[in-house]
């Protein structure tokens, strides 16, 4: 049983074999039951539990700070630091974020959910000399990516000590990351110096380690290879051995890889960074091995890789989180969108991502597509839109195109029917109606649901196209109310375009997110604070006209 008042400053110079492993076996435990109730990740931070304690037995946080690359490593840091009481409220509206933030207290240094950004803050620290010691904590997946490699050629611009605990399990959630060769020879290139240790889950073999760091001057990598998802003792099953999930039936990420796996073909390539298994391509992999490319959390990379082989004109497919979109606007914009290569972009986790919060809702994509004159943008909502909207991805020759999609259930199609690029479709249609909503993706199945269980005189539409959209529907309501539903940032939206289309249109409600700090919370609770609810929604519409 966790006591709230052991945490880490009961730690520092506390050497005890027994007690610390002893130690690690109850937070193991804890975060093994904890994540029962919470799902998440859990796999990374269970490899790091010795890693985490050793820091804070090693280290004084007067002169020492503690960068975790990513949140996937940061939960035993946040329980030493918060206490189990306060960690409780992890994923929680007002509660600790799944990932690092500033404010949650003085001993977090780095805000930041997107992976191999740590090192860079390191630099930045280092350079105006915070602290002493600078210890960053990074995964072999995000230490393998560009962005790593921009900050360790210039870690000799650091005045403080950086410390590297290179978090080794050779299991990132990719398939096949690309690595190094000599860990060690790429170090002593740089000008770090390089410790490895065979078992990172070992108190023993980590302060051999640690003891040698005190005696050198120069920045230090620690090669330590740990065991990810060490004692998790949990019922539910681990996800690719990286985290607890809530069980769908069919989501839209599964429905739409099996599309693509049908058309797929010898001559076609899907580039993913790091994310086949979880965006479910790595089935597709396993048919065309040399042709479906784990390139590493290396996004912006893959883009300019896609754009080299699209201008072959070979089909090629780029796999990425709507969140993780943001990373590559320069390659998109400079490189695809300029020479108009017909890129397809299979943007999975659009919308809120409620537990993963600030750092990883995808509530951009829209945005930045939408600055890309000859693009095509779609959202599908059920079954038949998924089958049409890919087909018409793959058949694609002459534009950018983007199909974004949520992680949520698909609902099912009674009918098949063929859409065409820029079509939309009326869920529920009278002509007599006066008010109409249009939206895209799964929402729609709630929206229709309502409306026709409370009869009301509300027409609704399909928009499944944000860019282009259906000018005929769009004619057919312009002396109409309508009332537009994006989960998206309201810049570049549907909203402001359908806003410029009629110009002076003045009955033209909007919905969306105009904050870029919408945290965590429950579905229920974001949605209410956003104004994004159904019962705020239908309770605005009946009001107005």
């Amino acid at each position: 049983m966790l006591d709230d008042e052991i945490g880490y400053k009961n730690l520092y110079k506390n050497k005890n074999l027994k007690e610390l492993e002893k130690f690690a076996s109850v937070i193991r435990e804890y975060l093994s039951n904890f994540i029962q109730k919470k799902n998440g990740h859990i796999g990374s931070n269970l490899g790091v539990v010795e890693l985490t304690i050793a820091f804070f037995v090693f280290f004084n946080i007067d002169d020492s700070m503690i960068l975790f690359d990513t949140g996937h490593q940061s939960h035993v840091f946040k329980l030493l630091v918060n206490g189990y009481k306060k960690f409780e409220t992890l994923k929680d509206k007002n509660g600790l974020s799944n990932f690092q933030e500033f404010k949650e207290s003085d001993l977090d240094w780095i805000s930041s959910g997107h992976s191999s950004t740590a090192l860079a803050y390191a630099v930045g620290y280092g350079i105006i000399n915070v602290k002493k010691n600078i210890v960053v904590t990074i995964g072999d997946a995000a230490f393998f990516t560009s962005y790593s490699h921009g900050a360790l050629l210039n870690l000799g611009k650091s005045k403080s000590k950086v410390i590297i605990f290179l978090n080794d399990n050779e299991e990132s959630i990719g398939t096949e990351t690309p690595r190094l060769n000599s860990i060690d020879s790429y170090c002593k290139s740089l000008g770090i110096n390089y410790i490895f240790c065979e078992n990172g889950n070992n108190f023993t073999n980590i302060f051999d380690c640690l003891n040698k760091v005190e005696t050198i001057k120069n920045h230090v990598l620690i090669h330590f290879k740990t065991k990810k998802a060490l004692g998790y003792t949990g019922n539910k099953p681990l996800i690719f051995n990286h985290s607890v999930e809530e069980v769908k039936n069919k989501s839209y990420t599964v429905a739409i890889s099996e599309e693509i796996t049908n058309y797929f073909t010898n001559d076609d390539y899907l580039l993913s960074a790091s994310m086949l298994k979880p965006s479910n391509f790595h089935h597709l992999k396993e048919k065309f091995y040399n042709n479906v490319i784990d390139m590493g959390i290396n996004e912006e990379t893959i883009v300019l890789t896609a754009n080299a082989i699209s201008n072959t004109n070979k089909k090629v497919f780029v796999s990425i989180y709507s969140t993780f979109l943001q990373r590559c606007v320069d390659q998109l914009i400079h490189d695809v969108a300029r020479n108009n290569n017909p890129v397809g972009f299979l943007i999975d986790r659009g919308g809120l991502s409620y537990s993963g919060g600030v750092s990883h809702h995808g509530i951009y994509d829209i945005s930045i597509a939408s600055n890309i004159q000859n693009s095509v943008i779609c959202n599908p909502y059920d079954e038949n839109d998924v089958k049409q909207l890919t087909k018409l991805l793959y058949e694609n020759t002459n534009k950018v195109f983007f199909l974004r999609y949520e992680n949520k259930e698909l609902p099912i199609s009674k009918q098949i029917k063929k859409i065409k690029i820029g079509e939309w479709d009326y869920l529920i249609y009278n002509k007599n109606n006066k008010k109409v909503l249009m939206a895209y993706g799964n929402i729609l199945k709630d929206f229709k649901d309502y409306i026709l269980k409370n009869n009301l005189n509300i027409n609704l539409v399909n928009a499944r196209f944000i860019k282009p959209f259906d000018i005929k529907i769009l004619e057919q309501n312009r002396y109409n109310n309508i009332y537009v539903y994006e989960e998206v940032y309201e810049t570049g939206s549907l909203y402001e375009k359908i806003i410029a289309y009629f110009k002076n249109k003045e009955n033209i409600y909007n919905f969306n997110l105009k904050s870029n700090n919408v945290m965590h919370g429950s579905m229920k609770e974001l949605l209410k604070e956003a104004r994004l609810d159904i019962d705020y929604i239908f309770n605005f519409i009946l009001k107005e006209g």
